[in-house]
């Protein structure tokens, strides 16, 4: 899904197409014609490029698909075609990683519903169950959809890999719907000299989505998980997804292209990828000497132990420590975090995450804890944190939703502060009201006097609401798919917290540990662990920005982040570090974070 900005990715509009039509004994004939071609090439760049060949055209009457045991002697009854991939690499020291899969161009309900509808992508061409890549059926299916054949293979040098494709409908079919259907699949790919952005994951009630903001007024879509559209972080293009309300979610679950009610919008996430960083300080950094912090994002298979100069560590907020037990088992590693989009509004009772809105504040930290796990349908009992899924939002029980911890605001921090971010200081949000996505405009704009702010979310001017421009806008991308209100707008508590110390936050024990980040010392040096906090935007970002840094202490054992748009403008920032008792307070909000436990 994401193309690196240096490159353009080119698709042939002919490629591979399996198209069938009713034939012998009911079931089908795969026919083509000269004009569907099956090489696909993509990637034109002068430092590389890629391509990949089907094999050529199967002539009308080759292939006759019936249920099949997929053996040499029946090799008329199901569909071979060997596949061979070229990564060409022009200079060194260069890796390319390549995706390939088919796009569900058009497949017949009977198909769709099948167990035994089946396809296998190995590296041998004497059976489908042999040295295989991958392999599965289609059921389920629908157009739209992809089969994904490679997932980020890379390549060092230039090369010729062979692969085959195999197609078939098991023997074990006996049902008649799978009579007369039809089907047409289509070979595509991407190949990129970047590292692969894991794709969002989304839960049931989770719902993809562009913004059109070509006409006068921002119009949010829907869009299919498989279209290039929806994100590209090299482009600093975010991915996006809303949940919306009960009533009204049928309306755009599994849709493209639908325009969305924002009326019917509950809350705005984004999607933050799993991602590693190179470590470029070991040092309590007071001078302030930003740089662009060098980010590769890596899949959840991978786990990077840097802990020099130099080297790179995956940052800890995609570690899930899921039964507390501070060891990283299997199954904890995540592909990535969703992330409000906004500081949490609405009320206490159905809290939201929506522009245009005032946060919701006076409430001790306790209490903004408990309001984020109702997203999820998360309950609090003494440390224990259960849930069992929200009808409201549309979340199952395999959703964690919970109030944003210290690591998990660095996570946003450093990719915005990264080539795929806005890679500079975020402009503040100058809404002394508290309304979310405001803008200044500016990152020196003053932040005390405006009382809406100065342009929405969506880059409109609140003094005439019909004047945008969209490069003001106060995200983490510097364009309206990031994250808003970092800088400015309240200060937001996160679950940051001094050796356990509970103060007046309201907790009458500490919730489970994977819910906080438990710093040991006021030394930043030592602060976790007795080590470095890698990733928490404490010791490695101090002072970035003139931004004010604290650490939190026996006194004042909570964090906090960002600043408020009614204090001094040089005190604000996304490298900002408050501290606090976690009691209530009309000028302090929060965020919420989603993982998905499945």
């Amino acid at each position: 899904m994401d193309k690196n900005k240096k490159i353009i990715i080119i698709l042939s509009v002919l490629t591979v197409i399996f198209t069938v039509i009713g034939g012998t004994l009911a079931y089908w004939r795969w026919q083509t014609t000269e004009a569907q071609k099956t090489n696909v090439v993509f990637t034109v760049s002068k430092d590389f490029s890629c391509a990949a060949d089907g094999g050529g055209n199967i002539e009308p009457g080759d292939v006759l698909i019936v249920p099949t045991e997929v053996t040499e002697e029946n090799s008329a009854y199901y569909i071979k075609r060997t596949v061979t991939v070229t990564p060409t690499i022009n200079v060194a020291d260069k890796t390319v990683y390549m995706d390939l899969w088919l796009d569900i161009n058009s497949i017949g309900a009977g198909l769709s519903n099948s167990d035994y509808f089946m396809y296998s992508f190995t590296k041998t061409d004497t059976s489908p169950y042999d040295d295989v890549v991958v392999t599965g059926n289609f059921k389920g299916k629908k157009v739209g959809d992809k089969v994904a054949l490679l997932d980020g293979k890379d390549y060092l040098s230039s090369i010729t890999d062979t692969y085959y494709l195999w197609i078939w409908l098991d023997a074990e079919e006996t049902s008649p719907s799978t009579m007369n259907q039809a089907f047409s699949l289509s070979l595509n790919g991407s190949c990129t000299d970047n590292d692969i952005i894991n794709e969002p994951v989304l839960d049931e009630g989770m719902i993809p989505i562009t913004f059109d903001v070509s006409g006068d007024n921002t119009i949010i879509k829907t869009v299919s998980t498989s279209d290039s559209s929806w994100y590209n972080y090299s482009n600093k293009e975010w991915a996006n997804a809303i949940l919306v309300t009960e009533s009204s979610r049928s309306k755009y679950l599994d849709t493209t292209n639908v325009e969305v009610n924002q009326s019917d919008i509950l809350a705005y996430l984004v999607w933050i990828p799993r991602y590693k960083y190179k470590i470029w300080t070991l040092s309590k950094n007071s001078t302030g000497q930003e740089q662009e912090i060098e980010i590769v994002f890596e899949s959840k298979d991978e786990i990077s132990t840097g802990t020099q100069v130099g080297e790179y560590i995956t940052h800890p907020a995609f570690w899930w420590d899921n039964d507390s037990d501070g060891v990283r088992d299997a199954g904890e590693e995540l592909s990535g975090i969703w992330v409000g989009k906004f500081e949490t509004t609405g009320t206490a009772d159905v809290p939201t995450i929506l522009p245009n809105l005032v946060s919701l504040t006076k409430k001790n930290i306790s209490t903004q804890f408990q309001i984020s796990l109702k997203f999820a349908g998360g309950t609090l009992s003494g440390s224990n944190v259960t849930f069992t899924g929200s009808s409201t939002y549309g979340l199952d029980s395999n959703i964690d939703s919970h109030m944003m911890k210290n690591s998990e605001w660095g996570a946003v921090a450093y990719l915005s502060h990264s080539k795929y971010g806005a890679n500079r200081e975020i402009y503040f949000n100058n809404s002394s009201r508290y309304y979310t996505g405001r803008s200044g405009g500016n990152v020196g704009e003053s932040v005390s006097a405006s009382t809406k702010g100065k342009y929405t979310w969506d880059g409109f001017l609140t003094s005439d609401n019909t004047t945008r421009d969209l490069t003001k806008v106060a995200s983490t991308t510097g364009n309206i798919t990031g994250v808003y209100d970092m800088v400015g707008g309240t200060v937001e508590y996160v679950m940051g917290n001094y050796n356990s110390t509970i103060k007046i936050s309201g907790f009458t024990s500490m919730p489970q540990k994977k819910y906080y980040d438990k710093y040991t010392t006021t030394n930043g040096l030592t602060a976790c662990n007795g080590g470095v906090c890698f990733g928490h935007a404490l010791s490695e970002t101090n002072s970035w920005y003139s931004d004010s840094f604290n650490y939190a202490s026996s006194s004042y054992p909570w964090y906090s982040r960002g600043g408020r748009a009614d204090n001094n403008g040089k005190l604000l920032g996304i490298f900002m570090n408050g501290i606090g008792d976690g009691d209530s307070d009309s000028k302090i909000s929060f965020r919420v974070v989603l993982v998905n436990l499945n």
